[in-house]
């Protein structure tokens, strides 16, 4: 089921099938849109992200799509089965680190940072947000500044950034609402890989109102599959996915600084990881 395998195409009307669910997900919002572009975001866990060796400058400044490594080990909606394009990923700084503030500063807990003040007004020029809270940088910008600064996110000292920088991973998708759907449900490599119930330890509970809505998903493994992405936060905690629409931002709410809009969002566990479907910025 969680096999590397290329996504099969299934002439007896899967795609009609995958456009119709999500149309059900999205309150009826088509999924055809000629002029927006969309994109998916996932966030990880930040309390154990670094150090990490794919963290370096030349992986955040390569526009090429690439697995990373799975921390975790086969499981049903992996996150690692996706492409990720670092360059386009945003890496999020808590405003006390960049302003050496709070536990970073004199006599605080973290002091020193693990960076200098040159390195810190070069993120500020280049961030594509800067605010009170935060500064977000792409990752095709933070690169260079790592270099530059030696600065490095995959050796030891990287490990007080724990919960302190943060990173958004960008999903590889062509930037259409459907194949950002495909990505967020896990459908994007076919019929073959969905998940059932089966593969769920416990049976799962499934949030009412989507219950009562996925029953018109015809297709009866995608319709299993789609609601073992829709149960309850609290069975959430353990597996599957709970479905959050647009009630809320699911996990860190930065992405409406750099103009993204939510379309759909999922919590995964206790809220540590989630995954955003977004319109990205005109």
């Amino acid at each position: 089921m969680l096999s590397e395998a290329a996504p099969a195409t299934d002439p007896d009307g899967w795609d009609a099938a995958l456009v119709s669910a999500f149309e059900i997900l999205l309150d009826g919002r088509p999924v055809v849109d000629p002029v927006a572009r969309y994109g998916v975001y996932y966030a990880p866990f930040d309390e154990f992200l670094f150090p990490n060796h794919w963290a370096t400058p030349e992986a955040m400044t390569s526009a090429e799509p690439r697995h990373l490594p799975d921390p975790d080990g086969e499981y049903a909606f992996s996150p690692w089965t996706w492409r990720f394009d670092l360059s386009e990923s945003l890496f999020h700084f808590d405003a006390d680190l960049v302003a050496g503030a709070g536990p970073w500063g004199e006599g605080g807990h973290k002091s020193p940072r693990p960076f200098d003040d040159a390195f810190v007004a070069d993120l500020r020029s280049v961030a594509s947000a800067n605010n009170d809270s935060h500064v977000l940088v792409l990752g095709a910008q933070l690169g260079p500044l790592l270099s530059r600064h030696g600065v490095s996110l995959t050796d030891e000292k990287s490990r007080e950034l724990n919960c302190w920088l943060g990173v958004l991973l960008r999903v590889a998708t062509d930037g259409t609402l459907a194949d950002a759907m495909r990505a967020a449900t896990f459908t994007e490599r076919g019929p073959e890989h969905l998940v059932s119930v089966k593969d769920m330890r416990h049976t799962p509970s499934v949030e009412e109102l989507w219950d009562i809505r996925l029953s018109a998903v015809t297709h009866p493994a995608l319709q299993e599959h789609l609601r073992m992405l829709c149960v309850t936060q609290n069975h959430a905690r353990s597996e599957g996915g709970h479905y959050v629409g647009t009630g809320y931002w699911p996990g860190p709410d930065v992405l409406e600084a750099v103009g993204c809009s939510l379309v759909a969002g999922w919590l995964f566990g206790e809220s540590e990881t989630s995954t955003a479907v977004v319109r990205l910025p005109d």
